[in-house]
Order: C-alpha cells, then sequence, then structure tokens
C-alpha cells in the first residue's frame, strides 16, 4: 500500500507539472492574442467560478475520498453515487442562478457588464466540473491516483486544444468567449473519461451494502459542510480582492478600461509568471504532506525536523534564484513573451514576494501534513486581509504599487506566522542569512557580471540587446551553483 501510495503521488506530481507547463504556455499565447483589456474581463470571471466550485465540489470530494478509504464504506460505490447526486443538485441550481442572475452578478459584484455572457457560458461547466470532481475523489479514496491525474491533463489539452483550433481556422471572432468555451471543452472530454474509468473500475464491493443512501448522504454532509465552510471564506475573500483590483484601480485615476488592461496583466499574466517556478515547489509540497504525516504518527521528531530544514531550504534558494532573474530580466521578459511593458514593469516589481510565495507552500504543507489545518487556514486569512485592507486603503492613493507592495507584505506576514509556528513548537529551524541573503547576494553579483558581459558583446556583435541579457542567465547560474556547493548549501546528501 505505501509503494502504491508513493508511486500515485509521484505520478500525480509529473501530471501536475506537465500540466502547469501548458497552461503556462497557453498563458503566453492568450495575452498575445485577447489583448490586456480582454484578458482583464476573462480574468474577473474566476472569482464566481472559485466561490460556485467550493460550494459544490471542493468539500464534497475531500468528503467521499475520506469515506471511500474508510472501512465502514470501503470501496462502496454508492458513496460516489451519492455524492455525485449531492454535487449535480448544487451546482445545477447555481448553473441556474449564474445564468439568470450574470447581468445582475456582471454589473453588481464584477462591476463590469461585459462579462455577463461569459457568467453565462461559464455556468455550463459547473456539473461536468462537479461529476469530475466526485469521481476524482472517488480514486483519491482508492489511492489509484492515474485517473485524476490523467483527467487533468485530457482537461488542459483539450482545453488549449479547442481554443488553438477555433483560433487557427477563424470560425468566429477570437474573444474572451472562446476562452470560456475552452474551459467547457476541457471539462467535458475530461468528464467523459472520468465516467469511463469510473464504469471500468473493477473494484469490489468491500463495504457494507446494507447502507442506506440517506445515511451516506448524512455522512459526506458532515464532513464536507465543515471543510467547505473553512475554504468559501478564503474563496470569499479572494474573489472579493480580485473584484476590488480594478475599481480601486479606477479610483486611482486610471479608466475603466485601462484598470481592467492593467487586472488582466496582474493576474493573466504577471503572477502566473511569478508563480510558475513555484511548480517545484507545489509538487514538492505534494511528497511533503505524506512523509510529515506518517513521521507525526509515528512520533519521530528527528525526521520531521530533518525533512523540513531540507525543504524549506531549497524553496528559499528556488525563490532566491526567480528574484534575481526578475529583477535583472522582469523587463526583457515582459516584452520577449508577451510584448508588454507593463508586464515587464510588474515582473521586476513583483520579484522580492517569491522566495516568500514559494516558501509558504512548503510550511502549509508541513503544518498540514502535522494535521493543524486551522492554523494554516487562520494565516492565510491575515495574509488575505492585509491585501484587501492595502487595496481599500493605500491603491487609491499610489495605483498599483499599493497593491504590489500589500501583496509582498501578506506573503511575507504569512511566511512569518506559518515559521513561528513550526519553530515554536520544535518543528523545524530556519537559517535566513544563510538560506536567504547569502544566496541573493551571490545571484546578484554573479547575474549583474554576466548581464555586463553579454551586454558588451551585444554592442560588438550587434545581437538584439534583450535576447543578450537573457543569455546572461545560463552563465551566472551556473557560477551561483558553484559557489552554492563550495559553502555546502547544496548537498548531494539532502536528496538521499
Amino acid at each position: 500500500m505505501k509503494e502504491k501510495l508513493l508511486k500515485g503521488t509521484i505520478f500525480l506530481t509529473l501530471a501536475g507539472v506537465f500540466v502547469r507547463i501548458i497552461g503556462f504556455l497557453y498563458r503566453i499565447f492568450l495575452a498575445n492574442t485577447l489583448g490586456e483589456t480582454e484578458l482583464g474581463i476573462y480574468q474577473l470571471v474566476f472569482p464566481v467560478y472559485s466561490i460556485c466550485f467550493t460550494l459544490y465540489a471542493s468539500g464534497l470530494q475531500t468528503a467521499v475520498s475520506q469515506l471511500v478509504s474508510n472501512p465502514h464504506y470501503k470501496y462502496s460505490k454508492k458513496v460516489i453515487k451519492t455524492g455525485i447526486f449531492l454535487s449535480l443538485s448544487i451546482s445545477l441550481a447555481l448553473s441556474a442562478v449564474i445564468f439568470i442572475f450574470s447581468d445582475f452578478i456582471s454589473i453588481h459584484f464584477l462591476f463590469t457588464e461585459r462579462t455577463s455572457d461569459l457568467l453565462k457560458l461559464l455556468a455550463f461547466i459547473f456539473p461536468f466540473c462537479g461529476v469530475t470532481s466526485m469521481i476524482n475523489g472517488y480514486f483519491y479514496g482508492l489511492r489509484e491516483a492515474k485517473v485524476p491525474a490523467v483527467t487533468q491533463m485530457i482537461e488542459q489539452l483539450c482545453r488549449v486544444g479547442f481554443v488553438f483550433v477555433i483560433y487557427i481556422s477563424s470560425i468566429c471572432e477570437f474573444s474572451s468567449k472562446v476562452a470560456v468555451a475552452g474551459l467547457i471543452a476541457g471539462e467535458l472530454s475530461s468528464n467523459v473519461y472520468n465516467l469511463i474509468s469510473l464504469k471500468r473500475s473493477k473494484v469490489k464491493q468491500l463495504g457494507r451494502l446494507t447502507v442506506k443512501k440517506t445515511k451516506i448522504a448524512k455522512a459526506i454532509l458532515k464532513q464536507a459542510i465543515p471543510l467547505s465552510g473553512t475554504k468559501l471564506v478564503i474563496a470569499l475573500l479572494s474573489s472579493i480582492e480580485s473584484v476590488l483590483i480594478p475599481i480601486m484601480l479606477t479610483k486611482y485615476g486610471l479608466s475603466h478600461d485601462d484598470s481592467l488592461a492593467l487586472y488582466g496583466v496582474i493576474t493573466g499574466i504577471v503572477l502566473p509568471f511569478i508563480l510558475f517556478p513555484g511548480t517545484i515547489t507545489n509538487s514538492l509540497s505534494v511528497l511533503l504532506l505524506p512523509e510529515i504525516s506518517k513521521a507525526d504518527n509515528e512520533n519521530n521528531r528527528a525526521r520531521i525536523l530533518q525533512t523540513t530544514k531540507i525543504t524549506i531550504k531549497y524553496s528559499l534558494l528556488l525563490g532566491c534564484i526567480a528574484t534575481a532573474i526578475f529583477l535583472n530580466f522582469g523587463k526583457s521578459v515582459g516584452i520577449l513573451f508577451f510584448h508588454s511593458e507593463n508586464a515587464g514593469k510588474l515582473l521586476t516589481l513583483l520579484a522580492l514576494s517569491c522566495p516568500f510565495i514559494y516558501v509558504s507552500t512548503t510550511l502549509a504543507s508541513i503544518i498540514n501534513g502535522l494535521s493543524k489545518t486551522h492554523i494554516t487556514f487562520r494565516n492565510t486569512v491575515c495574509g488575505l486581509l492585509v491585501r484587501i485592507l492595502f487595496l481599500v486603503t493605500i491603491t487609491p492613493r499610489y495605483g498599483v504599487y499599493g497593491y504590489l507592495f500589500g501583496l509582498l507584505l501578506s506573503q511575507i506576514i504569512i511566511s512569518i506566522l506559518d515559521s513561528v509556528y513550526l519553530i515554536r513548537h520544535g518543528y523545524t529551524e530556519v537559517e535566513l542569512f544563510r538560506w536567504l541573503v547569502f544566496p541573493c547576494v551571490v545571484l546578484s553579483v554573479s547575474i549583474y557580471l554576466c548581464r555586463m558581459f553579454t551586454q558588451t558583446l551585444c554592442v560588438y556583435f550587434q545581437y538584439e540587446r534583450d535576447f543578450a541579457s537573457l543569455l546572461a542567465m545560463i552563465p551566472a547560474l551556473i557560477i551561483s551553483f558553484v559557489f552554492f556547493r563550495a559553502a555546502g548549501l547544496i548537498r548531494k546528501e539532502d536528496l538521499t
């Protein structure tokens, strides 16, 4: 069983990395084809999607997974059937509400009337997404991670494939509606695969088949409601933050279209780019949680301490590398990949947040592995409230810089709160100078020297300046790696 769980986790992690790479390339495509304002309008529908998903899928999926793995209901397909029924009931009701009241929501909640048609399209996705989530939860409970992993890949490939085919065939005008239709195509395809996988599932009914569906429904809801409640709070706060960004930028003095364009650049280009290296820490977190949970159950403090120190160190190191790269090459990256000066400037400004964003993912996974999810919930809410506070009070006076500073400060606060909890209870130790300050200094000096050298070559050989600057990253990273190895920051023993 342990070997099966490890293989499943690795498979799911690799699938997640693949999905994020495809998604990252897809965002570059959307940014270059939709334009900044249209991208902003497209991004505005996701707060609604996030809230609805929390209600019809998030908690229910976890509850189905836990019940399926519970010996009392073990492998009973009554659980998955009941879960699908509950999710479909909620999702269909939400679909009807969103479709009927799309104009009201777009005007009074999103404050952008042009999102109305997008919301009507988005409403069709909820039932498919709900069924897919329940089936994924069923297979998670069986420790069969292959089906959810393949589901992710099918959804992403079909979504991107559908949109790309529409784009190259010029069947209709390419707009944000096509991008939302791509979401439907991806979910429908993954839903078909999931239903086929469920039908082919050969798992025997080992549970008590006499259990009534009403009793199972009560058991699912008993677990799902508290989970959905906490996630709903986070989803609501995140949605409020997203909706407030263009509103507060308008109060700063930008036109509505310019505010939407800047919002599109931040949420559709800059943040995904900043988060992209975090694919590694997200994958690490997937593997980390069961490892910490196992060590905690065995009361093996030494193992927990060793594991947390290593993962925190490499998360901070990855963050330092990303910070140094974005600080030095942010403008070049924005222009080269997105043809946007705004994206380049914002990438540079957000560079300092990378170590804290990446390490907070790792810290949250460690705390969750210790079964202290209420700690991560509390700390995440604190961070979101700080961002919202800066949005409302600082952004109208200082524009996007006020929001970005609030974003940086909130990530620092979350990281500090998580770290303090772990250090106070003896679960980890943090060497800030060695793991954060020293790598930043080495990387900054290496990149600066290599950049000066490549720019000199650029003038001499008449190369493109931005391209030559990006080439400087390769030797700079090699030089930094040598320094890290010499200082004992990167060790072969850490991987064993």
